[in-house]
């Protein structure tokens, strides 16, 4: 009887495949149920999509055969910037939006540089709502150790749990609704009375300032703690104690319940490099070069070389620079993963010591405590703003034949990483062709960097980015890049990796452009300054600029193929999807790149510069749309085609009126339905279970799925 039961299941569930199947056909092709596609493929909710951060959205609607078909179905110009002033009293005007669109739902939602988040319908482009962003920057100055002046620029914003959370600015965070547009809950005052950020120096003495903006952070499900960072300087004023906190969300208002600084207290830490010595490696291009090891660990460094980090008393205007790029939460073990910014006072490092920890380099840090786990530092005592931001991805490799989990971390050096997960051991590193020594028209050897008559042409003199740790004399002594010479030198290439990268987890490819020929003319001037030519523009012209989009073995960090754009510079980022790369540039270009091959399948002309990682999701209607922002800041300076910012606008792509295909629809159907079917069969057979011998549970599960197999072959014929 038991079997009769749960052969009539496997009858009605089948009946119910077909009835379904048919309900698919009468259908209108392009009006779907958005909640039957998956919702990796219909959604982008972070900035870099997930997550992992890995920039590749599974959908497949848009696709290499396809893509060229892209049609524009909305626009929106973002309004100039001056007319929100009123509601930021001493504040300034920043047009257009830097911000990945997120799709959530069949709703698009972006931040603007003035701080504003609107949301449309993915459709249309009818907008729901905008939050507009008040502050007042005069009275934040007095009350809080803030410096940013008006509405410095905003890199990301993120979809948790129904709030939009944008980067972390003037020591607040803000989650808003995103149905409402309303605040849901907000932490303020996030970076008063911060212990040890009080320094004393002949030029200075106060509080250090705080200002520029940080990604938003992720937040651990388990225990509900959102991870919130903020940092201190970047440039030439005094430097706030940079550091990120874990909030918990359970409590109204939202408590505060670990934090982590990333800097030494103002007065100073003799032992700060040492305090976490055992958990800790050291990039070394030259010894990378020289022997192939990928890092040093820590407690290898003489004890000299590290001893005072950052300076006794910490000079004011040092700090780590922002956490601009997406991190990554491991929900599983309840490790985020981030990448930091490098430290201020570069180039000139005179009353700075040491390797810097924690700056330019890649961090794992518990969640539920704020314990470092490990940390990797790609540029130890950065002279030239070689920092790790930009987005973290955390991805399974196979590597000699085992499954390890992996981090994977691009630098704005042009070099990029792969890193055990759990312990940050280098498991490879990959160096683009383009950022070895060059030989100019001028018939000047030049490297990483080039002084006069040549700094860089050989790894022991690239010490611009690479400071060996090992070296006291690069550690101790050395206070700027061409030390002692006052000459100026270059800067070879300026940016080479200033972008997010894309991973393509099914293919297990990884996507990275890098820059070439943004060269800059620097010395080191009065320290926490840049000694910029007068009268000349900051950035000099000794190469064509170009990019160069390379794909990589993600296994292995080994180049299956290249394609070369001259005459253009590089930032932004990448994106991949339905066998695709997108890649928006300068020239007022989005490329589309063969996922598989490189082969270039077609480019759009969007009239102004492209510096925006482009998105992808659905409409309510189910309809797969990129979207792309263009303007909102300057890129003639890397050779870019606008050369003041301009308000831009967020343009919506999609295929032809009802060219979307049946067998799609068809497709995402059907794989929602196998998963009930098969659930219930489980279900049904796991309640008779008791009452039927193994033998007969293995071979009545078996007979069912083989039956819905069956079945769903004939439909897919169908």
């Amino acid at each position: 009887m038991k079997k009769t039961v749960i052969l009539i299941l496997i009858f009605l569930l089948s009946t119910s495949i077909i009835f379904q199947f048919n309900n698919i056909n009468t259908e209108a092709t392009n009006n779907i149920d958005i909640e039957l596609i998956e919702r990796e493929k219909r959604n982008w909710e972070f900035v870099n999509h997930n997550a992992f951060a890995t920039n590749y959205s599974p959908q497949n609607q848009i696709n290499a055969d396809n893509v060229h078909m892209l049609e524009l179905k909305w626009a929106f110009p973002f309004p100039p910037a001056t007319e929100f002033l009123k509601y930021q009293e001493g504040g300034i005007a920043f047009e257009g939006a830097i911000t990945p669109p997120l799709i959530v739902d069949g709703e698009v939602f972006v931040a603007s540089n003035m701080r504003n988040v609107y949301s449309f319908e993915a459709n249309s482009g009818d907008m729901n709502w905008i939050n507009i962003y008040e502050h007042n920057w005069n009275k934040a100055k007095q009350e809080l150790p803030e410096v940013a002046g008006g509405a410095p620029h905003i890199h990301g914003l993120q979809y948790i749990n129904g709030n939009l959370f944008t980067s972390t600015l003037n020591c607040a965070v803000d989650a808003i609704d995103a149905k409402s547009g309303e605040i849901s809950f907000s932490i303020q005052e996030i970076c008063k009375n911060v212990e040890g950020n009080y320094y004393s120096w002949p030029m200075y003495e106060g509080i250090g300032k705080y200002g520029s903006p940080s990604h938003p952070g992720p937040i651990y499900e388990d225990e509900n703690i959102l991870v919130v960072a903020i940092t201190g300087a970047t440039a030439s004023w005094g430097g706030g104690r940079a550091f990120i906190d874990g909030y918990d969300l359970n409590t109204n208002p939202p408590e505060r319940v670990w934090r982590r600084f990333l800097a030494p207290p103002g007065e100073g830490d003799p032992e700060w490099a040492l305090r976490e010595c055992d958990k800790g490696w050291f990039f070394s291009y030259p010894e990378w070069k020289e022997s192939g090891r990928m890092g040093i660990p820590c407690n290898e460094v003489p004890r000299e070389n590290l001893i005072n980090d950052w300076g006794v008393p910490k000079h004011y205007t040092s700090s780590v620079a922002a956490i601009w790029g997406q991190m990554a939460l491991d929900q599983e073990t309840g490790i985020v993963y981030f990448g930091t910014g490098n430290q201020g006072g570069w180039p000139n490092q005179t009353h700075v010591t040491g390797p810097n920890l924690y700056s330019s380099a890649t961090l794992a840090v518990d969640v539920k405590s704020g314990e470092i786990i490990w940390w990797y530092q790609q540029v130890a005592r950065d002279m030239v703003e070689g920092d790790t931001s930009w987005n973290t991805v955390l991805t399974e490799l196979n590597i000699n034949g085992e499954k390890r989990k992996a981090i994977i971390k691009y630098s704005v050096t042009g070099l990029l990483w792969a890193l055990d997960a759990a312990t940050g051991e280098p498991l490879w590193i990959y160096e683009s062709p383009i950022l070895k020594s060059r030989i100019d028209s001028d018939g000047v050897t030049r490297g990483r960097t080039s002084g006069h008559p040549c700094i860089g042409c050989d790894p022991r003199t690239q010490d611009g980015y690479w400071n060996d740790v090992m070296s006291h004399y690069d550690m101790k002594e050395k206070k700027w890049l061409n030390y002692p010479s006052k000459d100026w030198f270059y800067w070879i290439p300026a940016r080479a990796g200033e972008a997010d990268i894309a991973l393509n987890t099914d293919l297990e490819r990884i996507y990275v452009p890098v820059a070439g020929g943004v060269d800059k003319a620097i010395k080191a001037d009065k320290y926490g300054t840049l000694g910029v030519r007068p009268g000349q523009d900051y950035y000099i012209d000794t190469l064509s600029k170009n990019v160069t989009l390379y794909s990589l073995d993600a296994n292995t960090g080994e180049e299956v193929w290249s394609h070369f754009i001259d005459g253009v510079a590089y930032r932004g980022g990448v994106m991949t999807s339905g066998g695709v790369v997108f890649l928006p540039v300068a020239d007022g270009n989005l490329y589309m790149f063969n996922a598989e091959t490189g082969e270039i399948i077609d480019k759009m002309f969007l009239g102004n510069s492209l510096v925006v990682l482009p998105t992808i999701g659905y409409t309510k209607e189910g309809e797969a749309r990129v979207f792309v922002i263009s303007g909102g800041r300057g890129a003639y300076a890397i050779g870019g085609m606008t050369q003041q910012n301009i308000p831009g606008a967020i343009y919506s792509f999609g295929l032809p009126e009802g060219y979307i295909q049946q067998e799609e629809v068809v497709e995402e159907k059907i794989e929602v339905i196998e998963q009930e079917v098969e659930s219930q069969i489980k279900e049904e057979i796991n309640e008779q279970d008791n009452q039927i011998e193994q033998e007969d549970y293995t071979i009545y599960y078996l007979a069912g799925i083989a039956v819905l197999i069956v079945l769903i072959l004939i439909i897919r014929r169908r």
